[in-house]
C-alpha cells in the first residue's frame, strides 16, 4: 500500500503524531509501579496506549479531543508548562515525553490528543524511593532516567526547566 492511500484511508491528520511533555502521579509499591493522570487519576496502562475520555456532560456527545471542549490527553510543548504540577506533592511526581496520536489538536502551549504513550520518563530526586520507582517504571518499555543519571545525557537530551 502506498503512503498516499494510507493518508486517504486514515486521514492525514490522524497520521501526524506529536511529542509533548507530561507530568504524572506515580504509585509505587512492592507489587507494581504505575503512572496516573495528575488531574483525573486515570491509570496509564503499561501494555497499551491510554485513550482519552470526555467527562463533561455536553448536550452533544463527541470523541475527544473536541474543539468545543477541553477534553483529550494534554501534553505541553515545553516542560515548564507543567511546573505547577511538579511543585505539588513532589514526592509522587514524575515527568516525561509522550507520543500523541489519533485526533490531535494543537493549542498555544501544547496539544490535546485521542491517544498517548510515554516515550521517556524522568524521576526527580524528590520522589520517594526514586531508584525503586525508576526500576518499576521500566515496565513501560521506555527509557527511564534518574536525575543522578541525567548528567550523563547529552546536553540536547536534558529536559529544559
Amino acid at each position: 500500500m502506498r503512503i498516499g492511500q494510507v493518508e486517504r484511508a486514515w486521514g492525514a491528520e490522524a497520521l501526524q503524531p506529536a511529542v509533548g511533555w507530561k507530568v504524572w502521579r506515580v504509585e509505587h509499591d512492592a507489587g507494581q509501579t504505575r503512572l496516573r493522570s495528575v488531574l483525573y487519576g486515570d491509570l496509564w496502562p503499561v501494555d497499551e496506549p491510554v485513550e482519552a475520555v470526555c467527562r463533561r456532560l455536553l448536550r452533544v456527545s463527541h470523541e475527544p479531543p473536541s474543539r468545543g471542549c477541553e477534553c483529550g490527553i494534554h501534553a505541553g510543548r515545553e516542560l515548564c508548562a507543567w511546573d505547577h504540577y511538579l511543585a505539588v506533592d513532589a514526592e509522587t511526581r514524575v515527568f516525561g515525553r509522550v507520543l500523541l496520536w489519533g485526533s490531535v489538536l494543537e493549542g498555544a502551549s501544547g496539544w490535546r490528543a485521542a491517544r498517548a504513550r510515554p516515550v521517556e520518563i524522568f524521576v526527580p530526586p524528590a520522589v520517594a524511593n526514586a531508584a525503586g520507582v525508576a526500576e518499576g517504571l521500566r515496565a513501560y518499555g521506555v527509557p527511564v532516567h534518574l536525575f543522578a543519571d541525567v548528567a550523563a545525557l547529552a546536553p540536547e537530551e536534558v529536559p529544559a526547566r
